[in-house]
């Protein structure tokens, strides 16, 4: 199953990684998550979305850091993603990423 797929509805989701779903709205509002929409609005997460939904709790409950600092931190390392530089695995050797599907 390609990770990108939107399958996981936000309750299954936030079970999964332990967040309250108002709490994904929060996240998804702050640009840090884009899940999918169907044509009734429903959000549906993709395994992507719930790995980068770990990170984002790593970041925000182990680290402390702001949402602001989390959406500046993940656009930089997409940018550095971008260009071969594995910056999420240098800045943040500590977080290991949990197969929870």
């Amino acid at each position: 199953m390609p990770q990108e797929q939107a399958i996981l509805t936000i309750s299954i989701t936030s079970k999964l990684v332990n967040l309250h779903q108002r709490t994904l709205m929060l996240y998804e509002k702050a640009g840090l998550i884009a899940p999918h929409r169907t044509n009734t609005q429903r959000r549906l997460f993709s395994i992507k979305n719930i790995n980068q939904l770990q990170f984002i709790k790593h970041l925000t409950q182990k680290k402390g850091v702001n949402l602001n600092g989390v959406k500046l931190l993940l656009e930089a390392i997409d940018v550095c993603e971008e260009n071969g530089i594995r910056l999420q695995r240098r800045l943040f050797p500590a977080f290991k990423l949990k197969k929870l599907i």
